[in-house]
């Protein structure tokens, strides 16, 4: 039986660059780099031909033969993935010889194509046709994560009777937001990571043409990443970095491989509106979505606008719509702190846009920025928005919404900032 894929994939150019997060793991990658390569020399990766999916996303399914459920009945609480299944078959078809093992390159462009978002890990065995039994101690093995896992289980009959079984696996450390897997040159991509809030995580993002970049996430808030200015392939992952050693949570790539429509023109006599005048008629669209989803109006929270108003005013001078802004802001919760007792709950949504009316589009056409809008919990909201420090073209307003309660009761001003 071939030994599971080190992780992270092998490949990825952001495992050598990660210091103390992945360092542990540099040595042992390598190792067992080493060891797997002996067995890909007769693997081409790129024969198998499959249909790639639309979206990166969690698949889950059901087995459909006798093996597949009994994988399941063996860790109870798994869950049987399409994604996972259809790299696996890849995996199982770009094996040409008896010899062959599992290639790092080979499973790197097996779950990019399938569009599986985890971590996933694989182990082959060969015999002649019945359970592969000696695998369930690798998977029993990766059982002391003590989360649910998503497993799959591939098989494929050579002409002499021998059948090899690939099975995949991966821990469900928690969900990931359907993406699109092929975007437009200069899009954006929304990136929500649905996880235990004790979480610090980090997302790391690897370009085409070599660097990678590094950002913070925060659990259950939409990450903006606008970094898909060249084609090809952009390579995702998100870190734990809170445990002993950095844990990865989720991997995957998104693909650049179109242009974008030509942008619309500005109509004949555009004029950059007022952001005064803007900041009160999203409270007043706000409020009607609201009613009309039945839920209770917001009250506005007049200490915290000045902070959205700032918040606001920090992304348009820096041309960075963020909820952090390293070296310039900590975003409004960590200002609030500074200046409110008690804390107040915070769910924020932010935006850029050339009116108020685009940017309340751009938001409730996002699931996940729209659920904020209309978190139940919430009972007041601070809206800030800024101009464009621009000259030469029109003004687009940056917008920053916090949404708020205060289990605690309403925070009131420090008199000695902390």
């Amino acid at each position: 039986m071939d030994p599971w894929r080190p992780f992270p994939i092998p490949g990825a150019p952001w495992a050598r660059r990660v210091g103390g997060v992945r360092g542990l793991r540099v040595f042992s990658w390598l190792v067992l780099l080493l060891a797997v390569l002996a067995g890909c020399r007769h693997v081409t990766p790129g024969v198998a031909q499959v249909q790639s999916p639309a979206q990166v996303r969690y698949r889950p399914s059901q087995p459909s033969d006798a093996a597949g459920r009994r994988l399941l009945l063996e860790l109870p609480g798994s869950s049987w993935d399409a994604g996972l299944l259809a790299a696996a078959r890849e995996l199982a078809s770009l094996s040409n010889s008896r010899s062959s093992g599992i290639c790092p390159p080979a499973v790197t462009l097996a779950l990019a194509r399938a569009g599986f978002p985890g971590d996933a890990r694989f182990a082959m065995e060969r015999n002649s046709g019945e359970f592969p039994a000696s695998l369930l101690d690798d998977l029993h093995a990766m059982d002391r994560f003590q989360v649910p896992m998503d497993l799959a289980l591939a098989s494929r009959v050579f002409p002499d009777s021998t059948v090899l079984w690939v099975l995949g696996a991966a821990p469900h450390w928690g969900d990931l937001d359907p993406l699109p897997r092929h975007i437009t040159l200069d899009d954006t991509l929304a990136l929500q990571a649905n996880v235990p809030e004790t979480m610090d995580l980090l997302l790391y993002v690897a370009t085409p043409d070599g660097p990678v970049n590094r950002f913070h996430m925060t659990p259950g808030v939409a990450r903006w990443v606008d970094l898909f200015h060249v084609p090809g392939e952009y390579r995702l992952e998100v870190v734990q970095t809170n445990a002993q050693a950095g844990r990865v949570l989720f991997q995957f790539s998104v693909f650049v491989e179109s242009r974008p429509a030509e942008p619309a023109a500005l109509p004949a006599g555009y004029q950059t509106q007022d952001p005064i005048l803007a900041t009160g008629l999203l409270y007043q669209a706000l409020n009607d979505r609201r009613r009309r989803a039945g839920l209770g109006e917001l009250g506005v929270f007049h200490p915290f606008e000045a902070l959205a108003r700032e918040h606001s005013a920090f992304m348009a001078s820096s041309a960075v719509l963020d909820h952090r802004i390293p070296g310039v802001t900590e975003g409004v919760a960590a200002r609030a702190w500074q200046l409110f007792h008690p804390a107040a709950e915070h769910t924020e949504d932010l935006a850029v846009a050339y009116s108020w009316q685009d940017a309340m589009h751009l938001v409730w056409a996002s699931a996940g920025h729209r659920a904020n809008l209309l978190c139940g919990d919430c009972t007041h909201v601070a809206i800030g928005v800024a101009l464009e420090p621009v000259e030469t073209e029109p003004a687009r307003l940056y917008v920053t919404w916090e949404m708020l309660s205060f289990p605690q009761g309403e925070p009131r001003p420090i008199t000695r900032p902390r």
